[in-house]
């Protein structure tokens, strides 16, 4: 089945990618306000990059990630500007790459239940009320389900499964670098 292939052929990528993300900062509790500002940042640019290209492929996607991100980003006065130093680093050609990155960008829903659970043990970020991201909301699960059942129904060639495959562990890649490319940015305000 291809969504066991997806899953063995990123488990490596999708494992270094969460060591070196801001994230564990939030489970160990000890994330402060400017780290979780620019972890918003950085999952606004990969998401919204990624789930932009997704879009142009299968028409039935309905782009959510990013517009949570830009809530809490604006809630932040935090400028997303950044995210256009990214826009031409990803894309998706066919319909098989944009099942391949949306397996990345569905799947991290499971992910960021675990963190939106953890958020109100962080200390540093008692000031911020509403968290539209993380909000642990578990209907953020269905996109998750939903896309395993479609992908289920969906008839893939040996072709099409090796392009969705590439293009999941693209995804996985393109989410790292924007971690690396942007762990060292100011986070610049709306009026910047």
């Amino acid at each position: 089945m291809i969504l066991d292939k997806l899953r063995e052929a990123t488990k490596k990528l999708h494992e270094e990618i969460e060591q070196d993300n801001l994230a564990e900062h939030i489970i160990s509790h000890k994330i402060s306000l400017a780290d979780y500002k620019l972890l918003l940042l950085q999952n606004y640019i990969a998401y919204h990059v990624t789930e932009t290209e997704i879009a142009k492929q299968l028409s039935s996607f309905e782009p959510s990630k990013a517009k949570r991100l830009e809530k809490d980003l604006a809630q932040l006065n935090i400028s997303t500007q950044l995210v256009n130093e990214f826009k031409n680093d990803f894309s998706c050609q066919t319909e098989a790459d944009a099942w391949g990155a949306l397996y990345v960008v569905e799947g991290s829903a499971l992910g960021g239940m675990l963190i939106a659970k953890n958020l109100s043990e962080c200390k540093n970020l008692t000031e911020i009320d509403v968290h539209h991201f993380f909000d642990g909301n578990h209907k953020n699960i269905a996109g998750w389900k939903d896309f395993c059942k479609a992908l289920k129904k969906k008839d893939f060639s040996e072709k099409e499964t090796k392009e969705a495959i590439e293009k999941a562990k693209e995804t996985f890649v393109f989410f790292g670098e924007v971690f690396n490319r942007t762990k060292n940015s100011s986070i610049q305000t709306q009026s910047n």
